[in-house]
Formats: C-alpha cells, structure tokens, sequence
C-alpha cells in the first residue's frame, strides 16, 4: 500500500513555557516550526486540526497536556493511522528516575503537577487501534523519556505496538536552543539523500542530526512489534526524493545549505523559488552576508547547468547508458571514489548534480560537468565525435574547448589499451632517502586522481608507501572493470640507479611480476641544478622529434674510453645537441657512475643501461636491443618477467638479452604528463580538488 492510500495521519505538537529565568527562547517558533512540516501535505501530511494539533502556553498543566494527548490518540483511533507526538519544553528527573515534561510552567514543581513522560509514552502506543507512534522529545535528560521495557513489549496490547522515540539528549544531558526541533524541522524541509521515499527515526536520520547539532547526544529507540496494515513507519516524506521533479537530493542540499547560510529562517527549494529571491534582494543588503548572497548566485548557475546538462545527457546517451556506465563516466570525470561506490548505483541526476555542485567553479566555467560529458561521449562509444545536441550544449555554457580536451586525453590511449595507468613519483629530499610517493591515477591522458604518502626510513619505508599507492589505484580499477597492470614509476638519479624499482617486494612478488614497470626519470618533474622546467621539457620535445625521426633504428651507444671520466664525457656530448639521442651503455664505468648517468640524463631523458656490473656479450645485447627498439620499453618488461619466471631464453632468444638491461624512458606519454604537471599549481596531490584533479 503506498503512502498515497494510508489512512490519515494525525499529529499533536506541545511546546510548554516556563516563566521567568527558566523561560525557553525559540521554544515558540521551534514548535510552529516543526508542527508546518509535520501538516505540510508534501512532507510530514498529518491532518491539522489546528488548536487540537499545536498547543503553546506557559502553565499548560498536566490535566490540559493528558486531555490532549488523549483526544489526538482518540483521533488516530478512529482514522485507523499513526500519531506523531512532540514534547518541547523542559525536562526534569533525576538519574535513573523517568523524564518530567514541564506542564507547570514552573521549574523544580511538584511532580503531580508536570507529565511522567514514559508513563505518557507507554498509555499512548498502548491505545487500542492506534497504527504506529512516532515520539520527539526535545527537553533536557530526555533519554528518560523511553517507556519501561515490559510497558512496551507486553503491556495493553501485549506488544502489538509500532513505536520510534526521537529524544534529544541522553538521560544525564542537558539540551540546548531548541536544536532537535529546529534542526529536524529543517531536515523535513531539505529532505535527506539517499534515505529513500520516506524519512524515517533510522541511521541516515540519525547521522545527519548528530553532524548539525553540537553541545549534547540525540538518541533513538525503535520497536516493532505487530503485523500493521501501511507503510513502515514513518516522520515525513523525502523531499529529496521527490523536489518537485526537478531538483534531486544532492542538488536540494546544495541550496539548502546555502539559503541556511544566507538566512536561518529562509525557505527556498525550487530553481524558480531562488531566482524570484534573488531578483527581490537585488537592491537590498537583507538576507545575508554578501559573501553568502554571491555563493547563492553561484548555486543558482550550479542549478541552471547542472538541469541543462542532465537534459542534453539524457536525449544524447540515455538509451546507451547502464547503471555500470554511469559509475564509469562518474570515475572518468574524476567523482570521488566514496561517491561512486555507493549502493545502489549512483543515478544519471545524481552524477549530474554532483558534478555541477561538487565540482567546484572557477570564474563561471564548470570544468566537472565537461569532464562527465566528455567521459559519457567515451563511454557510450562516440569516439571524437560531439552529438550535435551537446555541440550547442559545450557552446551555451563556453565549455567546449574543455570538452574537447578532456575527450581528446580519454581516447589516447596507447598500445590500444583501455585501462587505468598508475604513476608513481618518488621525491627525495636532496639525498639519498625517498621521503615520499606522489600517486597519480591516468586513463589515457587524463588525470582521474590522485594522493600523497609519505614514506619511512630505508627500503621497507619505500616498498610500504609503494604497496599503499598500489592499493588506492585498485577500486578505481574495478569500477573501470580492467586489470591495472601499466605502471609508471619516477625516481630521481640515485633512487633510479642503486635500486631497480621493479624488484622491489610489493604484497610478497617483485612488481614486475605483476605489472608491467616503466621507469622514468623525475628531472623533468624536478630539474636538476641549473635547469628550469621548461629547459628539460624543451630536451623532451627534441628527444621525441628524434624518435620520430625515420632513420632513428636504435639508442646511441658508448664505449669504454668516452665513459673513463666524467671530463671525457662532457666532451663527447658537446658534440650533440641536446636531446637528438637516447643513450645507452653495454657496461658502467668503473668510478663516478652516478655523475655520469646525471650528465646523460639531463643532457637527454631516455638511457639504456647494464642490470649489472655488465653484460656478458655486449654485441647480442646491442642486436636485441636494435631488434626490439620499436616495441622499447614494454618489451624490457616482457623479457625480465619471462627471466624471473625461469623461461631464460628458451622461448626468444633475441629477447632473453633485454632482461639484462635497464631504462629510464621518455616517451609521449611521460612527456605529456610532465608538461601537465609544469603548468599546474605547485601543491601536494591530497589538496587539489576532485575538479582540478579531472
């Protein structure tokens, strides 16, 4: 049976003043407040009967309050529904002693003269016919408020009793400002995310009540206890479930949290209702902070691209688009993982409203929601080509060249693979010692996300903070549904040449075991002494135009006598401009190694080195090596997983030699993400935000 057909619901809201010193402030709004929501029709629809469903006053009594209560249980008798009962005012009872609402208008009166608030509770969810009883007690120590337990489960109706108690402190608490109330009543108004068609006194309820109010604990206590004809009980409908079809929850709380910010007592809830606002405050300082005034502006922008992009999305790729692809557009516009894990799957809207609230803006460009059209244009196989409805779309909000990149860097994807790519950057601190991991999550040349570990002292400091980063990359794989298995590892020269990054241990297997390692130089991430920047990106750009060259068949090879010194090599590079070579050696010098490979690195950021000392028979070496160029350095991987894996050379032998050698390779791929990061603003990849990560 929908809530539509349920029998009516009544309701009986009592706030009781106290006189004088212990008067309550807001009491009388926070009760009219809470009472409009509950009789709202599209929110709590209880029937309002007016004086018999609000009741307000100083010395109320207790004979007043009981008659009350008995007349609105009557009611619910006879309709056959629930009773929602509230009771704000003060509370007194010792420890362990049951809750006394206030009735007298008198602290510290007689208890005859105030209500025994578990005694109410227990008579009233025991009244014969009454379908369900929803509790909110906002006193001090209303824990006390919860019936006995016996009174509950086998009292007159022999525990055939729905019943959910909203209390608004514990039992030895006190509480403050009228929070449950105030703070429920709004909750009401905003609606609740992903808490379904209803809201209920249940974990979600509680959660967001516990984050808004500060300074005391509000608690719950539930039971259910007969087959009754209806819904499950509930407190009010969703508004965010149902925001007059046009607004979804994330979108609703998006302005909700603003208007509240702008003014406590404002109520806007529709696209239309906050445009009128605006227009009627545009002349006027009332309502809020300018600051405030200004971040309700950007909502509204937020609102009108968020509903122009979820239209021209769901024309466009609504019948191509699964719950799966939709998750997958959500990773490929760089959504936080917490957001797209969530279950059940996130829906169109709410990938839409989180990318245009969430997203973050900058001078009125919303880089997050181009970044998911650009990703649902890739995932519902479009390749480069716009549908022409999102044309106009990219072109009425000025997001088109933003479309066009992001979806330029998705489909780039190299060796033909469609999969996640990690990139894991290792910076020293001047020496020897890696002191951190710079995680980076690619899908073709995108950047998805990214974080920052810090690492401990020596090898096992290095190999955990490796292991961890590996560990983060892995859900975002699964969403992609594909095996991570390409990744980038930079190291500065000394961390690069004294220890083999695809050796290291990673969850008890080397890493090149499982993954297949390319090793990079980090001087184009951090320049060494005397170089900028851009001068190592500029050895990059003349290193690929040399590979690209038709009569580039292979690395440049140097002997013995050009490495005797670090003198002699400098010498012999004079000779070549920067970046026309990748450079390779059969055997390593025997002194200064670290200086030399620090000259030859900077001088082009692509060498070829001996896995050990030197290699057994440099000519087979050289031969494979110009054999293989093409398919350099993937096939280096290859050939030293085939080696670990004791295949040797039996299988290739024009392979085997590759897994004796090294490299530090620069490739389009390195050299784009390198350019990338020298154009973004210098911080620590935890700080950016999910839109400067996409």
């Amino acid at each position: 049976m929908t809530a539509a057909t349920n029998p009516p619901r009544n309701v009986l809201v009592v706030g009781a003043q106290c006189e004088g010193g212990a008067r309550l402030e807001g009491l009388e709004d926070a009760a009219r407040a809470l009472h409009a929501v509950l009789v709202d029709p599209k929110l709590g629809g209880c029937v309002d009967r007016g004086g018999d469903s609000l009741i307000i006053g100083t010395n109320l009594g207790r004979s007043q309050v009981h008659g009350a209560v008995e007349k609105a249980a009557q009611l619910a008798q006879r309709d056959g529904g629930p009773l929602i009962l509230a009771l704000l005012g003060h509370g007194e009872g010792a420890q362990g002693a049951p809750l006394y609402f206030v009735t007298s208008g008198k602290k510290n009166a007689p208890s005859l003269s105030n209500v025994n608030v578990p005694s109410l509770l227990g008579d009233t969810l025991n009244h014969p016919g009454l379908n369900g009883l929803v509790a909110i007690v906002d006193t001090c120590l209303s824990g006390g408020a919860v019936p006995a337990t016996p009174v509950v489960t086998a009292g007159r109706q022999e525990g055939n009793v729905r019943f959910s108690l909203l209390f608004a402190a514990t039992a030895q608490e006190e509480a403050f400002d009228m929070r449950l109330s105030t703070e429920l009543a709004r909750l009401i108004e905003e609606g609740l995310p992903d808490a379904g068609d209803f809201l209920k006194v249940d974990d979600d309820l509680m959660e967001q009540l516990r984050e808004r109010i500060d300074g005391q604990q509000p608690g719950r206590s539930i039971f259910d206890g007969g087959p009754c004809v209806g819904d499950a009980l509930w407190l009010a409908r969703n508004r965010a479930a149902f925001l007059n079809g046009t607004l979804g929850s994330i979108a609703s709380k998006a302005l909700g949290d603003v208007v509240r910010r702008v003014d406590a007592n404002l109520r806007l809830s529709t696209e239309d209702q906050l445009a009128a606002w605006l227009k009627g405050n545009e002349q006027t300082n009332s309502g809020g902070s300018w600051a405030a005034v200004q971040r309700l502006r950007e909502v509204q922008a937020e609102l009108e691209a968020g509903r122009k992009t979820l239209n021209v999305v769901s024309k466009a790729f609504g019948p191509d688009l699964t719950e799966d692809s939709v998750r997958l557009a959500g990773m490929l516009a760089g959504l936080p993982l917490h957001f797209l894990q969530h279950e059940p799957p996130r829906t169109l809207r709410d990938v839409v409203e989180y990318a245009a609230h969430h997203g973050g803006t900058a001078a009125g460009h919303h880089r997050a929601l181009a970044h998911l059209v650009a990703a649902m244009v890739h995932v519902t196989g479009h390749g480069a080509q716009l549908p022409a409805d999102v044309v106009l779309w990219a072109q009425d909000l000025e997001l088109t060249p933003a479309v066009n990149s992001r979806l330029r860097e998705l489909n780039h994807q190299s060796h033909g693979e469609h999969a996640p790519r990690l990139v894991l950057v290792l910076a020293d601190d001047g020496g020897e010692s890696v002191v951190r991991v710079d995680a980076w999550l690619l899908f073709g040349r995108a950047v998805l996300g990214s974080r920052r570990i810090s690492c401990g002292i020596g090898d096992k400091g290095l190999k955990s903070a490796m292991d961890e980063a590996i560990a983060w990359a892995k859900p975002w794989a699964n969403i992609a549904e594909q095996r991570l298995h390409r990744i980038d590892v930079a190291a500065p020269t000394l961390v690069l040449l004294d220890s083999p990054l695809e050796e290291h241990v990673v969850r008890k297997q080397k890493l090149a075991v499982n993954y297949t390692v390319t090793t990079r130089w980090s001087g184009l991430l951090t320049p060494p002494p005397g170089a900028t920047v851009d001068d190592m990106l500029q050895v990059g750009e003349q290193l690929l135009a040399s590979l690209d060259d038709s009569n580039c068949c292979g690395p440049k090879w140097l002997h013995v006598e050009q490495l005797r010194s670090v003198d002699h090599l400098q010498e012999h590079l004079s000779n070549h401009g920067f970046g026309q070579h990748v450079w390779a050696l059969t055997s390593l010098p025997e002194s200064d190694w670290d200086f030399v490979a620090q000259e030859l690195l900077e001088h082009t950021p692509a060498l070829v080195w001996p896995r050990q000392k030197d290699v057994s028979d440099e000519q087979v070496t050289q031969a494979s090596v110009g054999k293989h160029w093409q398919a350099l350095p993937q096939q280096i991987a290859h050939a030293y997983r085939k080696h670990l894996s004791g295949a040797g050379q039996s299988h290739d032998d024009d392979l085997g030699p590759l897994a004796a050698v090294r490299a530090a390779w620069h490739d389009e791929d390195w050299h784009a993400f390198c350019r990338r990061r020298a154009r973004a603003v210098v911080r620590a990849p935890d700080e950016i935000a999910s839109k400067e990560r996409a």
